[in-house]
């Protein structure tokens, strides 16, 4: 068995733009055709957000906005029950929580870089400490089933509610990847 989710248009909402719209093949029998959203720059994935289709681009720029200078290829985060509906040229992170994309702050950022690059999100919630609120660190963290990767990397330092799975990384090591990468505008 699998599960199947379709984007539907509810009564007098405007559709998405003909060029973002790839027919699919139609089953037999049905009268309706399907169409899977194309999203292929970012401008593509604001008009899916203005459509309330919860979507998320996980760029480099948003992590060194949040003190962690980076560079890799943007993620398109989105529910996973829509994963295999959309066709994309970024990398897709399927999402368990949707309604953590709607409207992202520092603990969704840290929950999802947790899938790709737990370092970064270690530093990320270090540099962020302030601001950073740790019930719903806990909540995103929960969510999404990281609790073995924020262990790892000590997470429950900033939201102790985590329950802590497998082993942790050693302090000195954490503390030597925080100190060689520097936050913009710090000196080496």
């Amino acid at each position: 068995m699998r599960l199947e989710a379709s984007l539907l248009r509810e009564p007098g909402e405007r559709p998405l733009p003909r060029e973002m719209l790839q027919r699919t093949m139609r089953s037999p029998g049905r009268p309706r055709q399907e169409y899977r959203p194309v999203i292929r720059s970012a401008a593509d994935v604001e008009r899916l957000r203005r459509h309330r289709v919860p979507a998320l681009l996980i760029t480099p720029e948003w992590v060194t906005e949040c003190g962690y200078p980076v560079h890799f290829r943007p993620w398109l985060a989105i529910p996973e029950q829509l994963s295999s509906k959309v066709l994309s040229e970024f990398r897709v992170l399927p999402v368990k929580d949707g309604d953590a994309l709607r409207e992202p702050g520092v603990a969704e950022l840290i929950a999802l870089l947790l899938r790709f690059d737990p370092l970064a999100a270690r530093v990320v919630a270090t540099r962020n400490r302030r601001t950073l609120d740790p019930h719903e660190l806990y909540r995103r963290v929960r969510n999404e089933g990281m609790e073995r990767a924020a262990t790892k990397i000590r997470l429950q330092e900033f939201a102790p509610a985590i329950p802590k799975v497998g082993a942790p990384l050693p302090r000195e090591e954490l503390r030597w990847v925080e100190r060689n990468n520097p936050a913009m505008g710090e000196e080496s």
